[in-house]
């Protein structure tokens, strides 16, 4: 089948969809917060919003994502659904077949090694047949919008998908072949021969295929590819991070380039290898460990037994007069904790992410989702560490979107956007709120002279 020219005028969004006249949902929480947008462009392109329109719990929902965002609720709100939707749409921008990109590709490491929570299946929401996902990327080209409907009844494919820049829709499905596994294309020419049509295979992301199928020959064609290339940076640099301590346990392989899982199952040869290469960032580290430890803690070291193939690593909290302990006798929480502030101190080089590597690293974002960040930490270990991510975000190291049962360790460390996850008493679906800022209550008349009347709390705008 060869590529079509067909005839028609510039095509723009509906005008119902976001245009750069009107601010995403970000963008009206941070005005709301006292904090505008920067003016300065956007040089690393970032994942400023996810639009969950059928996705596991959710229904017409929307995730305002700022530089640290945290989600906070009971367990089974649906907080670990709303991190999946970015992890899927992260996965399939790397351009593997949809259902292995969800289901698991097996493999030692990568970011498809293993299933997304629930697999394909489980992201469907029950009694539909369809995944319906979108997201707004905040880029120097201004912000781009991804808008992406997957049929699972029969062939797994994209039913629809639009790719949209400034108002303009630069990429947009048409026509579908389902026995053939096609899909008609058409994308933005901005010549006088009109957009351009072409069947693509409808079983990936179709816009991880534009690269290779448009030429790039007319300015048109050069924002579809710049749009295009904004948006993969910004969903392939994200990092979900569960930290299970049963699996760091264990004596472990050194590996000279190790990259954290996304379980830390091989945090210790993490440790080593950056105990090797970055002494700085390793002391870093170790500050950011004393800083949340319950008692003087010395040092982080790295125990080694065995030689050569037989080596083997074990991570070990020196406490001084206490002893050394290993990993295998280490808290939970203290563990997790380690996980977590390794993370957001080292870059995707060391985190087991597929990143653009094309891109130079001055103009990618790591986003890391850290699930559960305060299990088995208490109220002022969560603060620690959430102070190290305000601090890391605040360099722009990096970009964190959390889930919290307690929000008061956030509330604690101020500068983090909050969000609430509940659930709808008469759906049962899963609800965002994003938490208003607390206004000061006003001086009445009456009140003395420095103390405003009310004086024993602000007003809470959400209740």
């Amino acid at each position: 089948m060869t590529s079509d020219v067909v005839p028609r005028p510039a095509t723009t969004l509906p005008a119902t969809a976001p245009t750069t006249a009107w601010p995403s949902t970000a963008q009206a929480v941070r005005a709301l917060a006292g904090r505008p947008e920067p003016a300065r462009p956007a040089l690393r392109p970032t994942v400023e919003e996810v639009r969950l329109t059928s996705f596991k719990s959710y229904r017409r929902a929307v995730l305002p994502l700022s530089p640290l965002t945290v989600l906070h609720g009971p367990s089974g709100a649906g907080k670990s659904n709303a991190l999946d939707a970015l992890a899927v749409l992260s996965r399939l921008a790397l351009g593997e077949e949809i259902a292995p990109s969800l289901d698991g590709m097996g493999g030692l490491g990568g970011p498809l090694a293993v299933p997304v929570r629930g697999g394909l299946l489980g992201c469907v929401p029950h009694g539909r047949n369809a995944i319906i996902l979108g997201c707004t990327v905040r880029s120097c080209a201004g912000p781009i919008h991804l808008e992406l409907v997957i049929r699972t009844d029969g062939r797994v494919r994209v039913a629809r998908e639009s790719l949209a820049c400034q108002g303009r829709t630069l990429v947009e499905t048409g026509e579908q072949d389902v026995a053939g596994g096609r899909v008609n294309v058409s994308w933005h020419n901005d010549t006088r021969q009109g957009d351009i049509r072409a069947p693509f295979p409808s079983g990936s992301l179709i816009t991880t295929q534009i690269p290779l199928r448009v030429a790039g020959s007319s300015p048109g064609e050069r924002k579809v590819l710049a749009a295009a290339e904004q948006l993969l940076t910004a969903l392939r640099e994200v990092f979900p991070v569960h930290p299970v301590p049963a699996l760091m346990r264990g004596w472990i392989r050194p590996e000279p380039q190790a990259r954290l899982l996304p379980t830390a199952a091989n945090l210790s040869a993490v440790l080593a290898r950056l105990q090797g290469e970055c002494t700085r960032r390793y002391g870093r580290l170790l500050r950011a460990v004393q800083a949340a430890a319950p008692h003087p803690l010395l040092g982080l070291d790295v125990a080694r037994r065995g030689s050569q193939d037989l080596e083997r690593l074990m991570a070990v909290f020196d406490e001084g007069v206490l002893g050394r302990t290993g990993a295998d006798q280490a808290a939970d929480g203290m563990l997790r904790l380690l996980a977590f502030a390794a993370v957001l101190l080292t870059g995707a080089g060391v985190l087991d992410v597929d990143p653009a590597a094309e891109v130079p690293w001055a103009r990618r974002q790591l986003t890391v989702l850290a699930e559960d960040l305060g299990a088995g930490l208490c109220a002022e270990q969560t603060a620690s560490l959430l102070r190290l991510a305000r601090e890391m975000c605040d360099k722009d190291h990096v970009r964190l979107l959390a889930a919290l049962h307690d929000p008061a360790p956030a509330r604690q460390v101020g500068g983090i956007e909050l969000v609430e996850c509940g659930r709808d008493p008469l759906s049962g679906h899963s609800v965002l709120r994003p938490e208003a800022p607390r206004v000061p209550a006003q001086p009445g008349p009456d009140a003395p002279a420095g103390e405003p009347a009310g004086a024993s709390g602000g007003v809470d705008l959400e209740r």
